[in-house]
């Protein structure tokens, strides 16, 4: 009964699901952008308006260095003792570039041929939006439903670039919960429960400038020491890993998955190799000038069964081979793969509730991801915790991003099914 309770109200009020939606897509808290934290904070506002209006307590943590707002909505429920579940979600979105490949405006936050348009649509304004929603009506059934334990709702402002202003308030206990659902998208009968480490780090390659009209013969360009290091830090790629044994039964769903669903069965590799894409370079001051210093960073996500500092150190072999004097360094902290297994309560809630929602046509299992989220910053701190949430994934951090007005409806009546599972 509570199921059919909750579905026929969010189905009522899906209209103000959708104009929640699109009115945080209209915000464009592009990060980086020159105005991202203006813009931050507006997303911000907005959510804490629309939770305490349902009945939530609101705090804000600034972080110090940024300035960056995380906002945290709590309710009590029904009063009784019991866990305490977070509904998470950033409320970043990545910039969206040249604007004349977009076929829409990307902050308009429109609904066409059942779609919702916009940068953020998937990643990740759709699912925050059925977060704060559904939370809603979670807080208003709450009594009827006899729910026990807290619910809050965390709007992190910066997932984009590695999630830093959260994870200080986590790590400090500021924000606590037992277990916790972020609303990243996913495939809709596949939630993510464990996750590569992300490594990001930078190499500073030295040079010895000169007139670019003697090169080679005078000078050391630091740019062409830079080729080197590009391809000799390809053979991370040689490096894999030894899972341990309790991952062991997710590993081989998610190989599963991979090979036979995702469309690119070579991507099943990734479970057990780092990643390596050199994403920026820099260097040199003039065409005519040997570049006296070259900047090159790296992104690698590093496979299960790994840690990061094998693989930096690893790094920094290779980097001293083709380019000795050069500096290796970490950007951003070093944390390991992590995961929620299975049998973990908000797992089971979170399948239940998509099979509720989606019924048994398809088989509906978790698996590993290989990129990485704010996941890592509640797990490290001992909160179970799961994404699951709609997207269109070919169109993240591309143009034309876009979700369907269905998938997101679901997702709500998901996330609302999972609460009431876990809270009973």
């Amino acid at each position: 009964m509570s199921g059919n309770m909750i579905r026929q109200l969010v189905r009522e009020r899906q209209q103000e699901l959708i104009d929640l939606a699109s009115a945080l897509i209209r915000i464009p808290s592009e990060n980086p952008s020159p105005e991202f934290t203006k813009y931050s904070r507006e997303v911000g506002q907005h959510i804490s308006e629309y939770l305490k209006a349902k009945g939530f307590t609101i705090s804000e943590y600034i972080h110090q260095e940024s300035g960056l707002v995380t906002v945290v909505g709590d309710a009590s429920l029904a009063g009784a003792a019991g866990q305490k579940l977070l509904f998470c979600g950033h409320s970043d979105v990545v910039p969206a570039g040249d604007r004349t490949h977009w076929s829409f405006d990307p902050f308009s936050g429109e609904v066409q041929a059942g779609m919702l348009l916009g940068r953020g649509a998937s990643d990740m304004k759709a699912g925050l939006a059925a977060l704060v929603f559904a939370a809603g009506i979670i807080q208003e059934l709450a009594q009827k439903l006899n729910l026990r334990g807290k619910l809050g709702v965390v709007v992190v402002p910066d997932e984009e670039t590695g999630g830093y202003a959260a994870a200080k308030f986590i790590d400090q206990g500021m924000i606590q919960g037992n277990a916790c659902l972020i609303g990243e998208p996913s495939y809709p009968r596949n939630p993510d429960v464990g996750e590569k480490a992300s490594l990001w780090f930078r190499v500073t390659i030295p040079g010895q400038p000169g007139h670019g009209s003697q090169q080679p013969i005078s000078g050391i360009s630091a740019i062409r020491r830079g080729a080197l290091v590009v391809e000799a830090l390809a053979r991370l790629w040689d490096l894999k890993a030894s899972p341990p044994a309790e991952l062991v039964p997710l590993l081989k769903k998610s190989e599963w998955f991979f090979s036979q669903e995702s469309g690119n069965p070579s991507l099943a590799q990734l479970l057990y190799r780092p990643s390596y894409n050199p994403g920026i370079i820099m260097g040199g001051t003039k065409v005519n000038v040997v570049a006296e210093k070259c900047v090159i960073e790296v992104d690698t996500r590093v496979p299960f069964g790994m840690k990061p500092e094998f693989v930096l150190n690893t790094a920094r072999n290779l980097v001293e081979q083709v380019a000795p004097g050069s500096i290796v360094e970490p950007m951003g902290s070093l944390l390991n793969p992590n995961w929620t297994l299975e049998n973990r309560p908000i797992v089971q809630a979170l399948e239940k509730g998509i099979r509720r929602v989606l019924g048994n046509k398809k088989p509906i299992f978790s698996k590993l991801l290989l990129a990485s989220s704010d996941a890592r910053h509640f797990r490290s701190n001992g909160i179970d915790t799961v994404l699951y949430g709609p997207g269109i994934l070919n169109t993240l951090h591309g143009f034309d991003e876009r979700v369907l007005v269905r998938n997101l409806v679901e997702s709500a009546e998901i996330y609302a099914a999972t609460a009431v599972k876990y809270l009973k």
